[in-house]
């Protein structure tokens, strides 16, 4: 009785040993984590090509490539890159099954998209006095986008109304760096005095002799 026990118990661990290796031959094995590392280049002179899309067409995901065309991203075994750039023709790339020590390195040529246009020929006007006239028989309407073609407003008064507006940020920040500047360059020294220069002394004389000094 216990020879039979025993035999029993045998064949069922046989039969669950070979089970398991039926299993494990039939499941397939999970894809391998590579780093995939390369340089993209122009077909036509080799040239890297720099901020090229680089990514995985599994789940959409990627890099791009930085001023010298070099790039790295992880993939697994078998999945497909896609390279795009604007002005270039989309290239697929498929990693290969079996790299050594988990790195992939490739460098993928980007071909031009070159688009043909018809033929557009242009032709110029005999004169400027004919392009003003067919200019102005065109009736193009103003929808008020400038207001001082309508109203016909004096150039003296426009000016005097931009003297009251006063200056922009851009200007005001350009003369407070310009003096943060030259702070800086006479830091730990007097600056000059311009009592015995004579280019000083010259623009005076200018500006005296103009009459930009008197009051108004």
């Amino acid at each position: 009785m216990k020879r039979r026990i025993t035999l029993t118990l045998a064949w069922v661990g046989l039969a669950l040993i070979a089970t398991t290796n039926a299993k494990a031959q039939t499941q397939p094995e999970a894809p391998q984590v590579v780093q995939v590392s390369g340089l993209v280049v122009t077909g036509d002179s080799l040239s890297p090509l720099p901020y090229c899309t680089v990514f995985r067409s599994r789940d959409r995901r990627g890099t791009m490539t930085d001023v010298r065309g070099f790039f790295s991203l992880p993939a697994l075994e078998g999945d497909t890159l896609e390279f795009s750039s604007v002005g270039y023709v989309t290239h697929r790339a498929i990693i290969p099954v079996g790299s050594e020590l988990g790195r992939v390195n490739l460098v993928q040529p980007m071909g031009r998209d070159t688009v043909n246009m018809a033929d557009a020929f242009v032709y110029p006007w005999p004169t400027k006095e004919r392009f003003k006239q067919e200019f102005l028989a065109l009736g193009l309407p103003n929808n008020g986008l400038d207001p001082g073609w309508e109203s016909n407003m004096d150039p003296i008064d426009m000016y005097d109304r931009l003297i009251e507006v006063g200056r922009d940020g851009q200007s005001t920040s350009t003369d407070v760096l310009s003096a943060q500047a030259l702070q800086a360059g006479y830091a730990g020294q007097a600056p000059p005095v311009n009592l015995l220069n004579p280019v000083a002394w010259a623009k005076f004389l200018q500006a005296l002799k103009a009459g930009e000094l008197k009051r108004q």
